[in-house]
C-alpha cells in the first residue's frame, strides 16, 4: 500500500516540474513549494513526493488524486451513473460492443482507503476487456475518513446490485460477473467475496460473483500487515482500520475464508514484494482448504502500480493470466 501512495504521488506530480499546474489549490499548491522548492526539476519534484508525501495534508493529497484522475478520465468514453447519495458513490459503465449478454468484469481502484478514483483503474481495462467481448464498469467508494472499510465494502455491494437490477437496459448477464481489484480495492475485492452478508444483504446471490481476482493486495489479515507495517503505513492501516484488533480482525478476509466463498480466485502480487506474497499465499491456501479453487500467482518484472496500469496491454503477463483465469471461470 506504500508503495501506491508514492507511485501515485509520483504520478500525479507529472506536469509540476515548470510550474505548479492551476488545478492545485493554492493552499496546496504552497504545501507542495515549501516542501520541496522552487525546482523546476521534474525529478527533484518527483523524489521529494516519493520521500515527503507523508507531510501533505489529506486535502492536498486528494486534490493531487483528482488531478490525476480528471486527467485520465478525459480519455474514457464509460456512461457515469449513481447508486447513492454520496458524492462518491458512483460508477463508470462501458458496454460490449457486440450487445447480447456478455459477462461483467467490475473493477475496484486502489488508494490505501483514503485517495483514488474509478477513472485511475480503467486505463487500457475497458477497451481490453470490451475488446473480449465482455461488458466493463469501474467502480468508486466512499473514502476514510467519510467511512471505514465496512462502509466501502456495502458501496461496492451496492454498485452490484445496482448495475444487477439495470442489467437488462445495459445488456449484461447479472448471473456472470468478474470482481477485480487492485491494492485497498484487492482487500474489498477479497472482503465481499468471503463475507457474505454485504452482498446478501443488497439481494445480490455469492454465487453470480463468478470468480475474484486479486492485484498485489496486502491487507487478508489485517492484524499481521499492521504488526509488521512501517510508521507511514502503519498510520495509513490505522487511519482505516483503527486500533481495535477486533475491528481489525472483523475487517480481514481472512477471517471468513471458510465457506462459503467465491467458487474461484486469481491472486496475483509483486514478487518483490515479501507482504503481498505472504498475504496473498496464506489467502489461497485457507480458500482451496475450504473446497474453493484458489491460486496465488508471482508477478516478475512489475510493480505494485505497474502490474495495476498494465493490466489490459497487449503482451503482459499478468493479463495473459486474468484473460485465461476469467475464460474458465464463465
Amino acid at each position: 500500500m506504500k508503495k501506491l501512495l508514492v507511485a501515485s504521488l509520483a504520478l500525479a506530480s507529472i506536469g509540476i516540474a515548470t510550474r505548479l499546474p492551476a488545478q492545485i489549490e493554492r493552499s496546496c499548491r504552497a504545501e507542495i513549494v515549501q516542501l520541496c522548492g522552487m525546482t523546476r526539476d521534474r525529478d527533484v519534484i518527483r523524489s521529494c513526493l516519493r520521500d515527503k508525501y507523508q507531510s501533505l495534508s489529506r486535502p492536498c493529497l486528494q486534490s493531487l488524486m483528482k488531478m490525476r484522475s480528471e486527467r485520465e478520465a478525459g480519455a474514457s468514453s464509460g456512461t457515469p451513473y449513481r447508486y447513492g447519495t454520496a458524492e462518491k458513490q458512483a460508477l463508470d459503465y462501458y458496454p460490449a460492443p457486440s450487445g447480447g449478454r456478455p459477462a461483467l468484469i467490475v473493477f475496484i481502484h486502489g488508494g490505501g482507503w483514503s485517495i483514488g478514483d474509478k477513472a485511475s483503474g480503467t486505463k487500457n481495462k475497458a477497451s481490453h476487456y470490451n475488446g473480449l467481448g465482455y461488458a466493463f464498469a469501474s467502480l468508486n467508494y466512499r473514502l476514510v475518513p467519510e467511512t471505514d472499510p465496512a462502509g466501502q465494502a456495502a458501496d461496492i455491494a451496492t454498485a452490484i446490485a445496482y448495475l444487477r437490477a439495470k442489467s437488462n437496459s445495459l445488456g449484461f448477464d447479472p448471473d456472470r460477473i468478474i470482481l477485480t481489484g487492485h491494492s485497498a480495492g484487492a482487500h474489498l475485492a477479497a472482503l465481499i467475496s468471503t463475507e457474505p452478508r454485504y452482498l446478501a444483504s443488497t439481494g445480490v446471490p455469492l454465487t453470480a460473483i463468478r470468480g475474484t481476482v486479486l492485484l498485489d493486495g496486502a491487507g487478508y489479515d489485517v492484524p499481521r500487515q499492521m504488526a509488521n507495517a512501517g510508521p507511514m503505513l502503519g498510520k495509513m492501516y490505522r487511519d482505516a482500520f483503527s486500533t481495535d484488533r477486533a475491528t481489525q480482525k472483523r475487517l480481514s478476509p481472512l477471517t471468513y475464508a471458510g465457506a462459503p466463498n467465491v467458487a474461484r480466485w486469481l491472486i496475483l502480487f509483486d514478487d518483490s514484494r515479501a507482504d503481498s506474497r505472504a498475504q496473498s499465499e496464506t489467502l489461497a491456501a485457507a480458500l482451496n482448504n475450504a473446497g474453493e479453487a484458489a491460486r496465488a500467482v508471482a508477478v516478475s518484472d512489475t510493480s505494485h502500480m505497474k502490474l495495476n496500469r498494465d493490466l489490459g496491454v497487449e503482451g503482459d503477463v499478468a493479463t495473459a493470466l486474468v484473460d485465461a483465469f476469467i475464460k474458465r471461470a464463465l
